[in-house]
């Protein structure tokens, strides 16, 4: 069983790889996330300097944590927003634009080990990204030694973060055969459950709470702090596999149709 779902988590990266598309989406996110990061960087240190040197030295009390990487996790987050759709466009769509899908379903394989290649293929490439990602954090470690257990806790909720934007765009990319139809609802459906911890401030308190609890990006706040809360990750194991649920039903479904 293993070995199928392993041939096929290959077959992902061997097409991922072998367009020019995968590159240049890796190496804009590590360009953009290096952009932030050193211009945050920066503003930290020129309003700390001028902290030291003026009589506001007592006044500015911003941890590293506070003033460099909790802004810079959650503009990364945002930079996934926008990438991730690129990314998971293809998982489903393009089988279904090149006619594979049929071919696909005669091989000796489950619907769970498919779903679970296409899965495991967009996150090696996510975790690419956010490996190049990592050089000036390193760089920065050595230079100032920060403690690196709450800067760790925001790296797990990118991770998570990345793992429920894949699965969401998985489970669209099943439902049309066209990619770039694909891309732009996973953006919409991802913007929607970005903006709905903002709109919970602003409609009937009930209402509220339900939509600040399935915000995906409140709960990626206490990651971006460092703090790593149960609530948390359950939430985002549970979003995971609802989204892995929905897409083998999207997939059982075509196989059906054939």
């Amino acid at each position: 069983m293993f070995s199928k779902f392993f041939g096929l988590y290959k077959k992902e990266l061997k097409i991922f790889f072998s367009q020019p598309i995968a590159y240049v989406l890796i190496s804009v996110f590590v360009a953009i996330a290096g952009y932030f990061f050193a211009g945050i960087t920066n503003y930290y240190s020129e309003v700390s300097l001028r902290s030291m040197n003026s009589y506001q030295q007592n006044m500015f009390d911003l941890t590293m944590l506070d003033g460099i990487f909790r802004p810079w996790f959650y503009n990364v987050a945002f930079i996934l927003l926008l990438i991730m759709p690129l990314i998971t466009m293809r998982a489903f769509a393009e089988e279904k634009r090149e006619g594979t899908m049929e071919l696909l379903f005669t091989f000796p394989v489950s619907d769970a080990a498919v779903v679970a290649a296409k899965f495991c293929g967009a996150y090696t490439v996510f975790l690419a990204m956010l490996a190049g990602a990592l050089s000036p954090v390193v760089m920065l470690r050595f230079s100032s030694g920060f403690d690196i257990a709450p800067v760790a806790g925001g790296f797990i909720g990118l991770m998570l973060l990345g793992a429920a934007f894949i699965m969401l765009g998985t489970f669209i990319s099943g439902l049309t055969e066209n990619q770039i139809v694909a891309a732009v609802v996973t953006f919409a459906v991802l913007m929607f459950i970005w903006i709905i911890e903002w709109l919970s401030s602003v409609v009937d308190p009930a209402v509220g709470r339900v939509l600040s609890n399935i915000s995906i990006i409140r709960h990626y706040d206490s990651f971006s702090k460092g703090v790593i809360d149960t609530a948390d990750l359950v939430y985002y194991a549970v979003f995971i596999f609802i989204f892995y649920f929905l897409s083998l039903r999207v997939l059982e479904s075509k196989q059906w149709r054939g």
